[in-house]
Protein backbone atom coordinates (compact mmCIF):
# COMPACT_ATOMS: atom_id res chain seq x y z
CA UNK A 1 0.00 0.00 0.00
CA UNK A 2 1.23 3.40 -0.95
CA UNK A 3 1.16 5.94 1.43
CA UNK A 4 2.14 9.12 -0.58
CA UNK A 5 -0.06 11.70 -1.22
CA UNK A 6 -1.73 12.48 -4.20
CA UNK A 7 -0.71 15.78 -5.69
CA UNK A 8 -3.39 17.52 -7.35
CA UNK A 9 -3.67 20.97 -9.44
CA UNK A 10 -7.00 22.76 -9.18
CA UNK A 11 -8.30 24.18 -12.46
CA UNK A 12 -10.53 27.15 -11.95
CA UNK A 13 -10.16 27.73 -8.56
CA UNK A 14 -11.20 31.51 -8.18
CA UNK A 15 -13.37 34.17 -6.28
CA UNK A 16 -14.68 34.80 -9.30
CA UNK A 17 -15.73 32.21 -10.94
CA UNK A 18 -19.03 31.73 -12.70
CA UNK A 19 -19.54 29.08 -10.35
CA UNK A 20 -17.99 28.38 -7.50
CA UNK A 21 -18.03 24.41 -7.50
CA UNK A 22 -14.10 24.20 -6.85
CA UNK A 23 -14.30 26.38 -4.55
CA UNK A 24 -17.29 24.80 -2.17
CA UNK A 25 -17.25 21.19 -3.59
CA UNK A 26 -13.71 20.67 -4.17
CA UNK A 27 -11.64 22.60 -1.60
CA UNK A 28 -13.13 21.52 1.31
CA UNK A 29 -12.46 17.53 1.09
CA UNK A 30 -9.27 18.37 -0.10
CA UNK A 31 -9.00 20.63 3.11
CA UNK A 32 -10.70 18.36 5.36
CA UNK A 33 -8.83 15.89 8.02
CA UNK A 34 -9.46 13.46 6.16
CA UNK A 35 -8.28 14.41 2.66
CA UNK A 36 -5.08 16.05 3.69
CA UNK A 37 -4.43 12.26 4.98
CA UNK A 38 -4.40 11.41 1.29
CA UNK A 39 -4.17 15.02 -0.93
CA UNK A 40 -1.93 17.87 -1.09
CA UNK A 41 -2.77 20.71 -3.36
CA UNK A 42 0.28 21.68 -5.31
CA UNK A 43 -0.84 24.12 -8.31
CA UNK A 44 -3.54 25.66 -9.41
CA UNK A 45 -4.55 26.98 -13.09
CA UNK A 46 -6.57 29.39 -14.24
CA UNK A 47 -6.55 31.69 -16.84
CA UNK A 48 -3.58 33.73 -15.93
CA UNK A 49 -0.66 33.02 -13.78
CA UNK A 50 -1.84 36.35 -11.87
CA UNK A 51 -5.46 34.85 -11.55
CA UNK A 52 -3.92 31.37 -10.11
CA UNK A 53 -1.96 33.76 -7.62
CA UNK A 54 -5.06 35.56 -6.71
CA UNK A 55 -6.75 32.15 -5.67
CA UNK A 56 -3.74 31.28 -3.80
CA UNK A 57 -3.94 33.92 -2.07
CA UNK A 58 -8.25 34.34 -1.42
CA UNK A 59 -7.77 30.83 -0.48
CA UNK A 60 -5.03 31.64 1.92
CA UNK A 61 -3.12 28.12 0.25
CA UNK A 62 0.58 27.75 0.44
CA UNK A 63 3.20 29.94 -0.98
CA UNK A 64 4.65 26.51 -2.06
CA UNK A 65 1.79 25.90 -4.09
CA UNK A 66 2.59 26.76 -7.84
CA UNK A 67 0.66 29.05 -10.09
CA UNK A 68 -0.21 28.57 -13.99
CA UNK A 69 -1.49 30.50 -16.47
CA UNK A 70 -1.23 28.06 -19.31
CA UNK A 71 -2.27 24.15 -19.31
CA UNK A 72 0.97 23.43 -21.23
CA UNK A 73 3.21 24.22 -18.42
CA UNK A 74 0.82 22.57 -15.87
CA UNK A 75 1.14 19.53 -17.62
CA UNK A 76 4.87 19.87 -17.94
CA UNK A 77 5.09 19.81 -14.07
CA UNK A 78 6.02 16.43 -13.10
CA UNK A 79 5.30 16.86 -9.49
CA UNK A 80 1.47 17.08 -10.16
CA UNK A 81 -0.29 13.55 -9.90
CA UNK A 82 -3.74 14.86 -10.56
CA UNK A 83 -5.90 17.66 -12.42
CA UNK A 84 -8.97 18.82 -11.40
CA UNK A 85 -10.77 20.62 -13.96
CA UNK A 86 -13.66 22.74 -12.52
CA UNK A 87 -14.30 25.28 -15.15
CA UNK A 88 -17.17 26.24 -17.97
CA UNK A 89 -17.76 23.16 -20.43
CA UNK A 90 -16.68 24.83 -23.44
CA UNK A 91 -13.09 25.44 -21.47
CA UNK A 92 -12.46 21.83 -20.53
CA UNK A 93 -10.84 20.68 -23.71
CA UNK A 94 -8.04 23.20 -23.56
CA UNK A 95 -7.54 22.71 -20.04
CA UNK A 96 -7.18 19.06 -19.77
CA UNK A 97 -5.92 17.76 -22.73
CA UNK A 98 -2.45 18.46 -22.40
CA UNK A 99 -2.21 17.20 -18.76
CA UNK A 100 -4.26 13.80 -20.44
CA UNK A 101 -2.08 13.39 -22.70
CA UNK A 102 0.87 13.53 -20.35
CA UNK A 103 -0.59 10.87 -18.64
CA UNK A 104 -1.81 12.51 -15.81
CA UNK A 105 -5.18 10.84 -14.11
CA UNK A 106 -7.72 13.76 -14.33
CA UNK A 107 -11.17 14.52 -12.77
CA UNK A 108 -13.38 16.56 -15.24
CA UNK A 109 -16.50 17.79 -13.88
CA UNK A 110 -19.53 17.15 -16.22
CA UNK A 111 -19.68 17.52 -19.22
CA UNK A 112 -16.43 15.96 -20.40
CA UNK A 113 -16.11 18.93 -22.82
CA UNK A 114 -18.96 20.36 -24.66
CA UNK A 115 -19.67 18.14 -27.39
CA UNK A 116 -19.53 14.23 -28.63
CA UNK A 117 -16.96 14.89 -30.95
CA UNK A 118 -14.29 16.66 -28.95
CA UNK A 119 -14.98 14.00 -25.91
CA UNK A 120 -13.76 11.46 -28.44
CA UNK A 121 -11.00 14.05 -29.59
CA UNK A 122 -9.86 14.07 -26.17
CA UNK A 123 -10.37 10.47 -25.21
CA UNK A 124 -8.74 9.14 -28.52
CA UNK A 125 -8.05 4.88 -28.51
CA UNK A 126 -7.11 4.48 -25.01
CA UNK A 127 -6.55 0.73 -23.90
CA UNK A 128 -6.61 -0.80 -20.33
CA UNK A 129 -9.38 0.29 -17.75
CA UNK A 130 -9.93 3.51 -17.15
CA UNK A 131 -9.64 5.37 -13.98
CA UNK A 132 -10.11 8.62 -14.63
CA UNK A 133 -13.23 10.43 -12.95
CA UNK A 134 -15.62 12.33 -14.42
CA UNK A 135 -18.49 14.41 -12.17
CA UNK A 136 -21.31 12.46 -12.47
CA UNK A 137 -21.30 12.26 -8.28
CA UNK A 138 -24.97 11.70 -7.78
CA UNK A 139 -24.69 7.70 -8.82
CA UNK A 140 -22.47 8.48 -5.04
CA UNK A 141 -25.54 9.64 -3.43
CA UNK A 142 -26.87 7.68 -1.00
CA UNK A 143 -30.60 8.03 -2.21
CA UNK A 144 -28.91 5.95 -5.13
CA UNK A 145 -27.38 3.56 -3.05
CA UNK A 146 -30.13 3.12 -0.96
CA UNK A 147 -33.07 2.80 -3.44
CA UNK A 148 -30.47 0.14 -5.21
CA UNK A 149 -30.80 -2.02 -1.74
CA UNK A 150 -34.70 -1.59 -1.84
CA UNK A 151 -34.28 -2.94 -5.27
CA UNK A 152 -32.15 -5.98 -4.49
CA UNK A 153 -33.75 -6.65 -1.54
CA UNK A 154 -36.67 -7.71 -3.85
CA UNK A 155 -39.32 -4.98 -1.42
CA UNK A 156 -40.97 -4.22 -4.51
CA UNK A 157 -40.67 -7.08 -6.94
CA UNK A 158 -39.53 -7.39 -10.58
CA UNK A 159 -39.24 -3.80 -11.82
CA UNK A 160 -42.01 -3.02 -14.10
CA UNK A 161 -41.86 0.90 -15.19
CA UNK A 162 -40.22 3.71 -14.19
CA UNK A 163 -41.22 7.51 -14.62
CA UNK A 164 -39.21 10.45 -13.58
CA UNK A 165 -39.98 14.21 -13.50
CA UNK A 166 -37.83 16.98 -13.41
CA UNK A 167 -38.02 20.87 -13.31
CA UNK A 168 -35.29 23.63 -12.27
CA UNK A 169 -35.16 27.57 -12.74
CA UNK A 170 -31.20 27.70 -12.20
CA UNK A 171 -30.44 30.78 -13.81
CA UNK A 172 -33.39 32.05 -14.85
CA UNK A 173 -36.09 35.07 -13.89
CA UNK A 174 -39.18 34.29 -12.27
CA UNK A 175 -41.59 35.20 -15.36
CA UNK A 176 -41.31 31.65 -18.17
CA UNK A 177 -38.90 32.63 -20.66
CA UNK A 178 -36.54 34.92 -19.24
CA UNK A 179 -33.26 34.87 -17.98
CA UNK A 180 -31.14 36.80 -14.86
CA UNK A 181 -28.32 39.05 -16.18
CA UNK A 182 -25.05 37.79 -15.70
CA UNK A 183 -22.43 35.45 -17.28
CA UNK A 184 -25.23 32.53 -16.81
CA UNK A 185 -27.05 34.00 -19.30
CA UNK A 186 -24.82 33.30 -22.09
CA UNK A 187 -24.08 29.31 -20.91
CA UNK A 188 -28.07 29.11 -21.31
CA UNK A 189 -28.74 30.22 -24.36
CA UNK A 190 -25.79 29.39 -26.45
CA UNK A 191 -25.63 25.46 -26.85
CA UNK A 192 -22.53 25.52 -28.42
CA UNK A 193 -20.72 26.45 -25.09
CA UNK A 194 -21.79 23.03 -23.58
CA UNK A 195 -23.38 23.75 -20.04
CA UNK A 196 -27.00 24.19 -19.94
CA UNK A 197 -30.27 22.56 -18.73
CA UNK A 198 -30.13 20.01 -21.27
CA UNK A 199 -26.64 18.86 -21.65
CA UNK A 200 -26.00 19.59 -17.50
CA UNK A 201 -29.37 19.33 -15.79
CA UNK A 202 -31.13 17.27 -17.73
CA UNK A 203 -27.90 15.04 -17.78
CA UNK A 204 -27.38 14.92 -14.50
CA UNK A 205 -30.93 13.55 -13.58
CA UNK A 206 -31.36 10.38 -16.21
CA UNK A 207 -27.74 9.94 -15.60
CA UNK A 208 -28.56 9.32 -11.60
CA UNK A 209 -31.64 7.33 -12.93
CA UNK A 210 -29.64 4.44 -15.42
CA UNK A 211 -26.95 4.22 -12.96
CA UNK A 212 -29.91 2.32 -11.02
CA UNK A 213 -31.77 0.96 -13.75
CA UNK A 214 -29.77 0.59 -16.68
CA UNK A 215 -29.01 1.89 -19.76
CA UNK A 216 -32.09 1.96 -22.63
CA UNK A 217 -32.10 -0.86 -24.92
CA UNK A 218 -33.71 2.28 -27.32
CA UNK A 219 -35.31 5.02 -26.43
CA UNK A 220 -37.68 7.95 -28.64
CA UNK A 221 -36.85 11.41 -27.31
CA UNK A 222 -39.07 14.72 -28.25
CA UNK A 223 -37.16 18.09 -27.75
CA UNK A 224 -38.41 21.63 -28.05
CA UNK A 225 -37.35 25.19 -27.78
CA UNK A 226 -40.67 27.00 -26.09
CA UNK A 227 -38.53 29.79 -26.01
CA UNK A 228 -36.52 30.59 -29.38
CA UNK A 229 -36.08 34.58 -27.59
CA UNK A 230 -35.72 35.07 -24.22
CA UNK A 231 -35.89 38.32 -21.99
CA UNK A 232 -32.56 38.89 -19.64
CA UNK A 233 -33.89 40.44 -16.47
CA UNK A 234 -32.38 41.92 -13.54
CA UNK A 235 -33.11 40.40 -9.76
CA UNK A 236 -36.30 42.57 -9.98
CA UNK A 237 -37.63 41.30 -13.20
CA UNK A 238 -37.16 44.30 -14.74
CA UNK A 239 -36.23 43.00 -18.57
CA UNK A 240 -32.94 44.65 -19.98
CA UNK A 241 -32.80 42.70 -23.45
CA UNK A 242 -33.46 39.97 -25.38
CA UNK A 243 -30.72 36.84 -26.25
CA UNK A 244 -31.32 34.27 -29.34
CA UNK A 245 -31.56 30.69 -27.44
CA UNK A 246 -30.80 27.77 -29.65
CA UNK A 247 -31.24 25.37 -26.57
CA UNK A 248 -33.89 22.91 -25.96
CA UNK A 249 -35.75 23.55 -22.91
CA UNK A 250 -38.64 20.44 -23.07
CA UNK A 251 -36.82 17.51 -23.01
CA UNK A 252 -38.72 14.01 -22.79
CA UNK A 253 -37.25 10.68 -23.81
CA UNK A 254 -38.96 7.28 -23.27
CA UNK A 255 -37.56 3.55 -24.27
CA UNK A 256 -37.25 0.13 -23.24
CA UNK A 257 -34.71 -0.72 -20.26
CA UNK A 258 -31.61 -2.82 -21.28
CA UNK A 259 -31.48 -6.06 -18.55
CA UNK A 260 -28.56 -6.33 -15.77
CA UNK A 261 -28.23 -3.31 -13.58
CA UNK A 262 -31.37 -4.21 -11.47
CA UNK A 263 -33.98 -6.96 -11.42
CA UNK A 264 -36.33 -5.58 -14.38
CA UNK A 265 -39.16 -7.26 -16.41
CA UNK A 266 -38.32 -7.44 -20.03
CA UNK A 267 -39.83 -4.68 -21.99
CA UNK A 268 -39.92 -2.23 -18.67
CA UNK A 269 -40.35 1.09 -19.48
CA UNK A 270 -38.56 4.06 -18.74
CA UNK A 271 -40.29 7.74 -19.27
CA UNK A 272 -38.16 10.58 -18.52
CA UNK A 273 -39.40 14.49 -18.66
CA UNK A 274 -37.28 17.88 -17.82
CA UNK A 275 -38.62 20.89 -18.57
CA UNK A 276 -36.50 24.73 -17.64
CA UNK A 277 -38.61 26.93 -15.16
CA UNK A 278 -41.17 25.66 -12.28
CA UNK A 279 -43.34 23.25 -12.02
CA UNK A 280 -46.96 23.95 -11.41
CA UNK A 281 -47.47 25.98 -8.00
CA UNK A 282 -47.27 24.07 -5.10
CA UNK A 283 -45.89 21.09 -6.67
CA UNK A 284 -42.65 19.56 -6.55
CA UNK A 285 -39.76 19.47 -8.64
CA UNK A 286 -38.48 16.29 -8.92
CA UNK A 287 -40.46 12.95 -8.45
CA UNK A 288 -39.27 9.84 -9.38
CA UNK A 289 -41.19 6.44 -9.39
CA UNK A 290 -40.28 2.47 -9.69
CA UNK A 291 -43.18 0.40 -9.87
CA UNK A 292 -42.45 -3.13 -9.19
CA UNK A 293 -44.89 -6.32 -8.93
CA UNK A 294 -45.08 -5.87 -5.29
CA UNK A 295 -44.73 -2.29 -4.54
CA UNK A 296 -43.78 1.41 -5.71
CA UNK A 297 -41.44 3.72 -4.60
CA UNK A 298 -41.38 7.33 -4.88
CA UNK A 299 -38.11 9.49 -4.25
CA UNK A 300 -38.86 13.50 -4.23
CA UNK A 301 -36.84 16.62 -3.59
CA UNK A 302 -38.21 19.94 -2.80
CA UNK A 303 -34.73 21.06 -4.19
CA UNK A 304 -34.81 19.78 -7.98
CA UNK A 305 -33.30 17.12 -9.66
CA UNK A 306 -29.42 17.35 -9.30
CA UNK A 307 -29.07 15.24 -6.47
CA UNK A 308 -25.37 15.37 -6.25
CA UNK A 309 -25.79 19.09 -5.27
CA UNK A 310 -29.12 18.50 -2.92
CA UNK A 311 -28.99 15.55 -1.25
CA UNK A 312 -29.97 16.64 2.46
CA UNK A 313 -32.89 16.51 4.33
CA UNK A 314 -36.55 16.94 2.64
CA UNK A 315 -35.42 14.44 -0.26
CA UNK A 316 -37.74 11.38 0.70
CA UNK A 317 -37.62 7.71 -0.31
CA UNK A 318 -41.32 6.22 0.15
CA UNK A 319 -42.39 2.69 -0.65
CA UNK A 320 -46.02 1.72 -1.27
CA UNK A 321 -46.46 -1.91 -0.45
CA UNK A 322 -48.89 -3.38 -2.45
CA UNK A 323 -50.01 -6.08 -0.26
CA UNK A 324 -50.61 -4.29 2.93
CA UNK A 325 -51.65 -1.15 0.73
CA UNK A 326 -49.18 0.84 3.37
CA UNK A 327 -47.07 3.47 2.52
CA UNK A 328 -43.74 4.26 4.02
CA UNK A 329 -40.89 6.50 4.56
CA UNK A 330 -37.43 4.81 3.83
CA UNK A 331 -34.69 6.49 6.49
CA UNK A 332 -31.86 6.98 3.80
CA UNK A 333 -29.26 9.49 5.72
CA UNK A 334 -27.78 6.80 7.44
CA UNK A 335 -25.83 5.59 4.60
CA UNK A 336 -23.27 9.10 4.97
CA UNK A 337 -20.06 7.58 6.11
CA UNK A 338 -19.04 9.14 9.42
CA UNK A 339 -16.53 11.63 7.60
CA UNK A 340 -18.93 12.64 5.22
CA UNK A 341 -21.56 14.21 7.98
CA UNK A 342 -18.32 16.51 9.03
CA UNK A 343 -18.59 18.34 5.51
CA UNK A 344 -21.36 20.85 5.82
CA UNK A 345 -22.34 20.75 1.95
CA UNK A 346 -24.08 18.34 0.47
CA UNK A 347 -22.07 18.90 -2.66
CA UNK A 348 -18.67 18.62 -1.24
CA UNK A 349 -20.28 14.92 0.87
CA UNK A 350 -20.54 14.03 -2.72
CA UNK A 351 -17.25 15.23 -4.69
CA UNK A 352 -15.30 13.73 -1.31
CA UNK A 353 -16.66 10.10 -1.84
CA UNK A 354 -14.96 10.42 -5.59
CA UNK A 355 -11.78 12.00 -3.92
CA UNK A 356 -12.27 9.40 -1.11
CA UNK A 357 -12.81 6.34 -3.81
CA UNK A 358 -10.33 7.47 -6.31
CA UNK A 359 -7.19 7.89 -3.19
CA UNK A 360 -8.19 4.21 -1.96
CA UNK A 361 -7.91 2.77 -4.89
CA UNK A 362 -4.32 4.60 -5.60
CA UNK A 363 -2.91 2.84 -2.63
CA UNK A 364 -4.22 -0.21 -2.81
CA UNK A 365 -1.25 -2.44 -3.92
CA UNK A 366 -3.07 -4.14 -7.18
CA UNK A 367 -4.63 -1.73 -9.20
CA UNK A 368 -5.85 -4.15 -11.45
CA UNK A 369 -8.36 -5.64 -8.65
CA UNK A 370 -11.77 -3.63 -8.10
CA UNK A 371 -11.02 -0.37 -6.10
CA UNK A 372 -11.72 -1.40 -2.17
CA UNK A 373 -13.42 1.69 -1.49
CA UNK A 374 -15.92 1.08 -4.41
CA UNK A 375 -16.33 2.54 -8.25
CA UNK A 376 -17.02 5.86 -9.31
CA UNK A 377 -17.89 7.24 -12.69
CA UNK A 378 -15.20 7.05 -15.33
CA UNK A 379 -14.54 9.13 -18.95
CA UNK A 380 -15.99 5.76 -20.29
CA UNK A 381 -19.40 6.68 -18.40
CA UNK A 382 -19.01 10.40 -19.71
CA UNK A 383 -18.87 8.89 -23.21
CA UNK A 384 -22.00 6.73 -22.88
CA UNK A 385 -23.58 9.86 -21.55
CA UNK A 386 -23.20 12.56 -24.03
CA UNK A 387 -23.45 9.51 -26.81
CA UNK A 388 -27.12 9.24 -25.45
CA UNK A 389 -27.14 13.50 -25.57
CA UNK A 390 -25.46 13.90 -28.74
CA UNK A 391 -28.29 11.25 -30.91
CA UNK A 392 -31.18 13.27 -28.89
CA UNK A 393 -29.52 16.30 -30.30
CA UNK A 394 -29.08 15.13 -33.83
CA UNK A 395 -32.28 13.72 -33.91
CA UNK A 396 -33.97 16.92 -32.87
CA UNK A 397 -31.54 19.32 -35.43
CA UNK A 398 -32.94 16.71 -38.27
CA UNK A 399 -36.96 17.20 -37.28
CA UNK A 400 -36.31 20.76 -36.95
CA UNK A 401 -35.23 21.07 -40.01
CA UNK A 402 -38.22 19.07 -42.42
Amino acid sequence: MSSKLIRVALVGLSANAITSWAATAHLPYLQSARGQTQYKVVALLNSSKEAAERARSHFNLPSTVKTYGDPAQLAADDEVDLVSIVVQSDKHYAAVEPSFRAGKAVYVEWPLTESLERSLALVGERKGPDRNIIGLQARLSPVASKVKQLLASGRIGKVLDSQVRGFSAMGLGKQPGTLLEGPMEVMFSQRAIGGNHFSVLYAHMVDLVHSVLGEFKDFHSQLQIRWPELGVVDKDGVQLRTRKNDIPDLISAHGELAPGAADIQDGATLSVLYRSGTPFKGELPYAWYIQGQAGELKITSPFGPILQAATKPGVKIELHDYTTDEVTEIEWESEWKNWQKELEMPGCRLVGDMYNRYALWYQQEDKEAAPVGGEWPTLDVAIRRQEELDRMLKDFDRASQT
